[in-house]
């Protein structure tokens, strides 16, 4: 706590309130607190304009956006700082589903085509499916205007339907109701073991990696039933896996190394700050290095394939490329997002930062690299084998027709692999959920606890 009473002994407090009417908060008061972490916490802290050029007076999202580097595109702020933390511990008020947005018809509509449904939530339980597509919510199409104000509707009644790729159309299949609730979003969604000749194969979806302890729980079981049935070789599917806490992605990584591996602590990933912070932390080992935790759960898999797309991202890549100087490391699909970076939290309830009321702060705050120094991948991750996600098709997980997860099979074998037919694409992507906390790698240093 020494060290940040020290980083922060310069903030300043006490300033005129902001104008805006319908806010209660110090806009002088949370601007210089966002100035000050961002002065000595910020990666790219040399890059950041003079105080003298700034406007204090200005609303803090607008201030921190003047703060960033051109090549910074996940640092962030909000005003919801409650809404945030449950996001970020895998408890967010909502439908429970995961969605991506894709143009159609001319680019006048907009369709949501479903990644995957969280268990028990409002989506699940109103029957909506991973491959399922939303036409309109509430009686209203969706177009580039309004899709995303409709998709945050908390109570709705949408139109679904299926493709046709032999005609190329959308096939209404009826509609659904549901209302948002405060949804346990637990990350392991979908285990099992397949057998490939009498060899066990574990296959394990992970969506997200949620800070809720209790999540670690069900993790746990899943990898004690892979070592109890004596599974070597894994699919991991993070395809959808925009990343979140460094220490569920340590748990998850030393559940796979091999023990020796994690018996011996050995370096997940090393962290590279700001001239700074690196000065600072320079004899303190556990704000630089990440090593492998004990783990009781540990399976001692010998050979791991990761499914991945550009969704998967941040800590996903991290316990890719941090696994693979260890073990035998292969990734099926497409490109990994290209995220080598994590930040650090700072609200109310971090020590020194009473002022910034209810706005939460995210900055890019580090970098990482592997034992190997291997980081900076901006063009994401190249799998080894290329494959297309084919959510069109409807397939679950576990499907073994599932192209990436078929591939994998296919490699675990030793057998040739299967053709797989590049589905023609027939709709445009929008992207995935805009989520501010996703594609992120969330680092909680201990000088800030």
């Amino acid at each position: 706590m020494k060290k940040h009473l020290l980083l922060f002994g310069l903030m300043a407090v006490l300033f005129a309130s902001c104008e805006k009417k319908e806010e209660s908060y110090d806009c002088k008061a949370v601007n210089t607190c966002v100035y000050e972490i961002m002065d000595t916490y910020y990666l790219w802290n040399r890059e950041m304009p003079q105080q003298r050029k700034l406007n204090f007076d200005d609303e803090p999202d607008v201030f921190f956006d003047k703060l960033l580097y051109s090549a910074d595109h996940w640092s962030f702020i909000d005003d919801d700082s409650e809404s945030t933390n449950a996001q970020l511990e895998g408890s967010p008020y909502s439908m429970g589903y995961s969605p991506q947005f894709h143009l159609y018809d001319g680019g006048e509509h907009v369709l949501i085509l479903v990644e995957f449904v969280y268990p028990g939530s409002p989506a699940d339980l109103a029957g909506l499916k991973r491959g399922d597509i939303i036409l309109d919510i509430n009686g209203t199409p969706l177009t580039p205007k309004n899709y995303y104000d409709l998709y945050q509707e908390k109570k709705a009644t949408y139109t679904c339907a299926t493709y046709d790729a032999s005609t190329n159309t959308l096939n209404e299949t009826g509609k659904l109701t549901m209302e948002a609730t405060v949804v346990k979003a637990d990350p392991s969604i979908y285990d099992t073991i397949f057998y490939v000749g009498n060899k066990p194969v574990g296959y394990y979806v992970f969506t997200a990696f949620a800070s809720d302890k209790s999540y670690l729980a069900t993790m746990d079981n899943v990898f004690d039933k892979f070592k109890d049935a004596g599974v070597k070789d894994l699919i991991l599917d993070l395809r959808y896996n925009g990343g979140g806490d460094i220490g569920v992605a340590s748990h998850l990584a030393s559940a796979i190394a091999p023990a020796n591996v994690v018996k011996n602590h050995n370096v997940l990933v090393t962290y590279v700050y700001n001239d700074l912070l690196t000065s600072y932390f320079e004899e303190d080992e556990d704000e630089i290095l990440v090593r492998f935790p004990d783990n009781d759960y540990n399976a001692d898999i010998e050979n791991l394939y990761v499914l991945c797309t550009e969704g998967t991202a941040s800590a996903s890549e991290l316990v890719a490329i941090g696994l693979e100087p260890y073990m035998n490391v292969k990734l099926i699909g497409t490109n990994t997002y290209g995220k080598y970076t994590g930040m650090f939290i700072f609200d109310k309830d971090v020590r020194g930062c009473k002022d910034l009321e209810n706005w939460i702060l995210l900055p890019v705050c580090m970098k990482y690299a592997n034992s190997e120094g291997f980081s900076d991948f901006v063009d994401g991750l190249e799998p080894d084998y290329k494959v297309e996600d084919d959510l069109l098709s409807g397939y679950q997980f576990g499907d073994a027709n599932d192209p990436m997860l078929a591939t994998a099979l296919d490699v675990i074998g030793g057998l040739p692999l299967t053709a797989k037919a590049a589905r023609v694409k027939p709709f445009e992507s929008l992207g995935r959920d805009r989520s501010i906390v996703g594609n992120n790698l969330i680092i909680r240093p201990s000088s800030l606890r």
